[in-house]
């Protein structure tokens, strides 16, 4: 799911097993019955105001299903975490 050419364009370092290393952050919020989940990946040392993130949404519902979307509907690294909420997911 992961944009590998825009990773491939930010020269993000890579660890000794050749993972890439990525600044993360979560939120977790209850809606209704289910529940909404933030998730940011960016370079290490981001500021959370930069539109260098890339965000997905996960939305759990009361049954445990799940629905995964990209803040601008694409998985680049071209976002502001600061803005989650407000973004349009597709």
């Amino acid at each position: 799911m992961i944009n590998r050419d825009d990773l491939q364009k930010r020269n993000l370092p890579v660890g000794m097993d050749l993972t890439q290393f990525l600044t993360t952050r979560t939120t977790n919020l209850a809606v209704g019955g289910g529940q909404l989940i933030y998730m940011g990946f960016a370079y290490p040392g981001s500021d959370e105001g930069e539109n260098v993130w890339m965000i997905q949404r996960v939305s759990v519902a009361a049954d445990g299903s799940t629905t995964t979307l990209f803040a601008g509907g694409q998985a680049l690294f071209n976002q502001v975490w600061a803005d989650r909420l407000n973004l349009n997911y597709s």
